[in-house]
């Protein structure tokens, strides 16, 4: 089943190529293609965090789950359990408000939002699946970016609720307030810094740092990674890929884009600097990932972002009638989603990870119904 939702997202994106002009016609599609993820998420019976989840749900009563669970969470379980329902009714409740939302967003920021969805299918949809209270959280602050320009309030509104659906979602606080120095606009000291802070970090102690991490948020060191120096030189491998991908974009975008200027509608092209701001922002991670390991999910979740920005530029090229060029740009970072992919989850466990989400497809109350209906 798997192989068969590539190869519906596939033919969709595929079609979606030569209906850019039709909104319409884009919409339904896309709209059909974002019930495939809302069924994924909110008829999903496994993944390796879901008994957690079952279990807040169950226990939410209990001291030790309120302390645990971030308070949009909290209210989100209490209320559906107001409703009398049980965890598989939260759980459509919960798929249905962020596939929402997430849907929204790409919508508004991507003029070809099936290929999007294509490429979030590899990367990262599974772990958001497992994830899915950061999932909601990043989801939150992606449909704040559209505010950033000329709606602080609302802005900063939907980054707050952001951050009471994750702890991990303050970290774009942090970048809110680096994208303002001037060495963040230079790439090549952007480079350099995170280069020699990855050098310099495989020979600083992490126990170091607790003080800092406790003063943010005492729940950072609970999370902390204390694992040896040969966790993070691997870490750094695995995050390359990110890296060259991030660096060709910011590239790209400053000597060709702006200069070009692609005469975009201004709806796609009023993000496009926050956009790839984040990108660059995202080459932080590593750093990050130095004491905590799963901010790896903040640098998966930015590359969406790197998909929106091929879809604009793809559109670019197909609205100049420079179809080879939007080809090979599809079949390019298509391309390179797989490499990512592979190497992240599939390469680094002997393909365990595979294993996971197989598993996560064909226990999938839907796909299981159709499955019988199939060989009755």
């Amino acid at each position: 089943m798997y192989f068969v939702n590539i190869l519906i997202l596939f033919i969709a994106s595929y079609f979606e190529f030569f209906i850019y002009k039709k909104y319409l016609l884009k919409l339904i599609t896309a709209f059909f293609i974002g019930i495939l993820f809302f069924i994924l998420l909110g008829y999903n019976t496994y993944t390796p965090d879901l008994n957690n989840y079952i279990i807040h749900y169950e226990d939410l009563d209990e001291d030790y789950i309120k302390l645990a669970v971030e308070p949009l969470i909290l209210f989100l379980m209490e209320t559906s359990k107001n409703y009398g329902l049980t965890f598989q009714g939260y759980q459509l409740v919960f798929s249905f408000l962020t596939f929402s939302i997430f849907f929204y967003s790409i919508l508004k920021y991507s003029p070809l939002p099936v290929f999007v969805l294509f490429n979030f299918y590899f990367l990262p949809f599974f772990p958001d699946i497992a994830q899915m209270r950061f999932f909601l959280g990043f989801t939150m602050f992606l449909f704040s970016l559209q505010f950033y320009k000329n709606k602080k309030v609302l802005f900063y509104s939907y980054i707050l609720l952001g951050i009471l659906c994750h702890l991990s979602i303050l970290i774009f606080l942090f970048f809110i307030s680096i994208r303002n120095f001037k060495f963040f606009r230079k790439q090549s000291i952007c480079n350099l810094i995170i280069i020699s802070g990855a050098f310099l970090l495989l020979f600083i102690p992490k126990s170091l740092f607790d003080p800092i991490l406790f003063f943010i948020n005492p729940k950072l060191v609970l999370y902390k990674d204390y694992d040896n120096v040969g966790t993070y030189a691997g870490t750094i491998a695995l995050f390359l890929p990110f890296f060259i991908i991030n660096n060709f974009i910011i590239y790209f975008h400053n000597k060709y884009f702006i200069k070009y200027h692609f005469n975009l509608e201004k709806k796609y092209s009023i993000n496009l600097s926050i956009f790839i701001d984040l990108i660059q922002f995202s080459n932080f991670m590593i750093l990050f990932q130095y004491f905590i390991r799963d901010i790896n999910r903040i640098t998966q979740n930015i590359h969406i972002l790197s998909g929106i920005y091929f879809s604009i530029l793809i559109y670019a090229f197909i609205r100049k009638n420079l179809i080879l060029k939007a080809k090979l740009t599809f079949v390019g970072f298509v391309f390179i989603n797989l490499i990512i992919f592979y190497t992240q989850f599939l390469m680094v466990n002997n393909f365990k990870y595979f294993q996971v989400i197989n598993r996560t497809i064909t226990t999938n109350r839907i796909f299981d119904f159709i499955a019988d209906l199939l060989f009755f």
